[in-house]
C-alpha cells in the first residue's frame, strides 16, 4: 500500500527515448524512460494510468532495477515479481502486476543480453 500512496520514480527523464504501452486487458497506460550508461539502468521514470496495482507494481519494480545490469533485468520473470510483491495476486489480476514490467522490457536494449 505504502508504493500506492507514494509511488517512487513517477516523471520524465529528457534526452531518453520514451516507451509507451497499453495493457490489452485493461486498458492501463504507461509512459516508461531508462537512462542507461555502462549496461546498467543509471535511472527509470514512469508516467502510469491504471489501476493501484500497476501503479504500485511499477513503483517496487523502478526501485528494484535500478543500478541492475540490462541483461539481469532481461532475465526477470513473473515468478520473480510476484515474489517482489509477496504473492502472485489473482489469476485476473496478474496482467495487471506483470504490466509494467512488461513495457520496461520493451525499453531495454537488445544488444549485449
Amino acid at each position: 500500500m505504502e508504493h500506492a500512496r507514494n509511488p517512487r520514480n513517477t516523471g520524465w527523464i529528457k534526452g531518453v527515448r520514451a516507451i509507451r504501452a497499453k495493457n490489452p486487458f485493461c486498458g492501463d497506460e504507461a509512459e516508461i524512460f531508462l537512462k542507461i550508461k555502462n549496461g546498467k539502468v543509471e535511472d527509470i521514470k514512469y508516467e502510469i494510468q491504471g489501476c493501484i496495482l500497476s501503479k504500485a507494481t511499477m513503483s517496487i519494480f523502478s526501485e528494484y532495477i535500478k543500478g541492475k545490469p540490462v541483461s539481469t533485468i532481461a532475465k526477470i520473470k513473473d515468478k520473480d515479481i510476484f515474489k517482489m510483491l509477496g504473492g502472485a495476486p489473482t489469476p485476473s489480476r496478474q496482467n495487471c502486476a506483470t504490466f509494467g514490467f512488461e513495457a520496461l522490457k520493451l525499453a531495454l536494449p537488445k544488444e549485449g543480453i
